[in-house]
């Protein structure tokens, strides 16, 4: 039986590389007791399957993590809730026969970042960006879609989504409106999208029964 487990990576623990995250998701399925479905082979692992990784020091809201049972049972999240380290957390779940893999098409982000940092008159859609690390380039509007600015308090905030098969750094969009190098800016993947439809939704409409 497949279950969906969304996890949320936040403070210290957004720091972890994404092979330190699948393995500390791993270790708190393991820890559970829970009777999970392992791999075939000498190596024999939790059948275990993930998104596409946020980089190292993005808050993730949206780690959903679709794990393999070899039966139901009841309380799996209060289980879970009960071994997992401070600062990756599971939320909540869903039994379903879904696989956000072959569901998922985007992800919405959020960045913060103090109003004194930023300037909005040099922001520009049209710019050409070089994605060094992935011999990609283009202008912002490709790699960022439905770019929004408001403010939040003394903070300036920029929501946008990206496709999975764009997925660059958010620096390549928020670094040409810093007014310093030196700023603290915080990134954070709010959401997976399904066409644009959240993938939670989604979820809450075709799981059998819902953990929470």
């Amino acid at each position: 039986m497949h279950a969906i487990i969304k996890y949320k990576k936040y403070g210290l623990m957004r720091f972890l590389s994404a092979i330190e995250t699948s393995n500390a998701i791993e270790r708190n399925i393991r820890r559970s007791g829970l009777p999970f479905a392992l791999t075939e082979g000498f190596h024999k692992k939790p059948k275990i399957s993930y998104l596409d990784p946020t980089p190292t020091g993005v808050v993730n809201l949206a780690l959903y993590t679709r794990v393999d049972f070899s039966g139901r049972v009841e309380g799996v999240l209060s289980k879970l809730k009960e071994t997992s380290l401070k600062g990756i957390s599971p939320e909540k779940l869903w039994w379903t026969e879904l696989n956000p893999n072959k569901l998922v098409t985007a992800y919405a982000f959020k960045i913060l970042i103090p109003k004194k940092c930023a300037d909005l008159s040099a922001y520009d859609s049209a710019r050409q960006i070089v994605i060094t690390e992935k011999s990609k380039s283009g202008p912002i509007s490709y790699f960022f879609e439905n770019v929004q600015f408001n403010s939040q308090g003394e903070f300036l905030v920029i929501r946008y989504e990206q496709k999975r098969d764009r997925l660059i750094r958010a620096r390549y969009l928020y670094q040409p409106i810093l007014r310093e190098e030196e700023c603290s800016v915080l990134v954070t993947c709010t959401e997976a999208l399904c066409d644009g439809r959240k993938l939670s939704e989604i979820l809450e409409e075709s799981s059998w029964a819902i953990e929470s």
